[in-house]
């Protein structure tokens, strides 16, 4: 009897083991693999720990890369989730409450022929052409998502620009990817849209307001002096040309 009391508390012991230690790793190779197929984009997640008993996962350092653009395109440092454990191995996850703390997006833009080519609008179209889809991925449901300590970096090496914006907290509600969640590929899209404006008015706006001001303060004296100067310039060499012809002439 105690042999067997033995081997089921072996059995209990090793189980758990397993699913601490080796399923975090199974479980964090999984969730990598379907947000950069759902993404398009490369996905890394730094550490995955879930405490199955408590019902709580803590996730560090996650990164999406760009497709277009060098370097990654979010950062979050640090995420902690409260949710059903069991329904990890079914078919919908059940997550009760999700709290950010620390993401950063990465906006990099060129201009090429007078339009504005951005990291953004890339990532858009993969959403919206992925709306309404069937999903071959994990199904999931998060009753309220925290978003706190959001910076956007606006980046351009031609522009010059190396811009830090911080944005308000978010919050969202039964958000996920079942037919009764609000649908989380629409709340990105609408994030990295309202994202787009705000930089359109910080930043791009701003600066090139600067450089309007800058040219309107320009000396108008000093403007007219070079005018001046480039007629008087032009004037001589005219005269110097008739100078020349009328001496042809009289020869």
């Amino acid at each position: 009897m105690k042999k067997i009391s033995y081997f089921i508390v072996f059995l209990i012991l090793s189980v758990y083991i397993l699913s601490e230690f080796i399923g975090d790793k199974f479980i964090k190779g999984v969730v990598e693999k379907n947000i950069s197929s759902t993404l398009d984009r490369k996905v890394e997640i730094g550490s995955l720990n879930i405490s199955y008993l408590k019902g709580e996962a803590i996730v560090k350092n996650i990164k999406l890369y760009n497709k277009d653009f060098a370097d990654e395109l979010l950062n979050i440092n640090n995420i902690q989730l409260k949710l059903n454990s069991l329904s990890i191995f079914s078919n919908v996850i059940e997550i009760d409450n999700v709290d950010i703390d620390g993401l950063i997006l990465n906006y990099y833009f060129k201009v090429k022929k007078a339009k504005v080519i951005d990291n953004i609008r890339s990532l858009n179209k993969t959403l919206k052409k992925e709306e309404g889809e069937p999903s071959n991925n994990k199904y999931f449901n998060i009753n309220e998502l925290n978003v706190k300590n959001i910076v956007v970096s606006v980046n351009s090496a031609e522009l010059n620009i190396n811009q830090q914006i911080p944005l308000t907290n978010l919050k969202f509600t039964n958000i996920g990817n079942t037919e009764k969640s609000n649908d989380y590929k629409k709340a990105l899209k609408d994030f990295m849209d309202q994202t787009i404006k705000t930089v359109k008015s910080k930043v791009l706006n701003v600066n090139l307001k600067n450089k309007l001001k800058v040219i309107k303060n320009i000396d108008e004296d000093v403007i007219k002096k070079t005018i001046k100067k480039k007629l008087d310039l032009n004037t001589d060499i005219l005269k110097d040309k008739l100078k020349n012809k009328l001496k042809k002439l009289i020869k």
